[in-house]
């Protein structure tokens, strides 16, 4: 009987152990220690023709993931002109690249400057299915160089989702480009490339990144495409009533990536 009062004790303790250690692939949004946030894969799309801009997909539900990034970059010169290349041919795709699996990181390494580069495979295309596939390699080992941070966020969950759509603008020279503000569970990931940069900004300004405010449209319910159709819209600068700016995206935008899927959401709103 003793025995099997001991044997039953230890085996509480260890259920016990755990429920406070839960394997990392099974971290819950509520783990906030560094051992949730361990050095990983980061995929990240694409975007620019002279100048290269990565952007992070994140995720709601693990907490590596819970971060919505935007980094200026650049590949090797063969990389970059074959990339440049593709990227005329086929301005609306979605390339993108991940780190390479003997060389993670955690995104708080990027932004503390303590990773200032990475190797990567890039990949043809991207797909929601199967939660997230890139397409056929493309580009294998491929150094990549961060040139600046130029959107670092954690999701604040508790903060409430905007009422209405922002949008980050951020851009480099002569272009210019799109990403929503990604902010609460159910929500969507939207990109976008402008055909030139807004008038209304200095180029300093752009660089940096900026929010626009999109007053009148919604952020819920959610669609299962791009709220930003070919048309003129009247946005505010910082929520700014005193700073309006008249966006036309009328003609010449490539809508490279919008999704709910790609596991940014606990649950997809618009399964394919």
């Amino acid at each position: 009987m003793i025995a099997v009062a001991v044997t039953i004790t230890m085996f509480s303790g260890l259920v016990e152990m755990a429920k406070a250690h839960p394997p990392m692939g099974e971290m819950s949004h509520t783990s906030n220690g560094a051992e949730a946030d361990a050095p990983g894969n980061h995929g990240m799309f694409m975007v620019g023709s002279e100048t290269l801009f990565l952007l992070h997909m994140p995720m709601f539900t693990q907490e590596k993931h819970m971060y919505q990034m935007v980094l200026r970059a650049r590949l090797t010169d063969d990389a970059m002109a074959q990339y440049r290349k593709l990227r005329a041919a086929n301005p609306d795709k979605p390339y993108n690249l991940i780190n390479v699996d003997d060389d993670k990181f955690t995104l708080p390494d990027i932004k503390s400057g303590r990773v200032t580069s990475f190797t990567a495979t890039v990949y043809d295309g991207y797909s929601n299915a199967g939660g997230g596939t890139p397409g056929p390699v493309l580009l294998d080992n491929v150094a990549v160089e961060i040139e600046d941070v130029v959107i670092f966020r954690h999701f604040n969950f508790g903060i409430d989702q905007p009422a209405e759509l922002v949008y980050y603008l951020f851009g480099y020279g002569d272009e210019a480009h799109l990403t929503h503000y990604i902010a609460r569970d159910p929500d969507f990931q939207n990109i976008l490339t402008l055909p030139s940069p807004p008038d209304e900004f200095s180029q300093t300004q752009i660089e940096a990144g900026l929010e626009l405010d999109f007053p009148g449209i919604p952020t819920q319910p959610l669609g299962c495409s791009s709220p930003l159709q070919a048309k003129v819209y009247d946005t505010l600068f910082q929520g700014r009533e005193d700073a309006p700016v008249r966006l036309d995206l009328s003609q010449g935008v490539h809508d490279i990536w919008y999704s709910t899927g790609n596991l940014l959401n606990a649950k997809d709103p618009c399964p394919e």
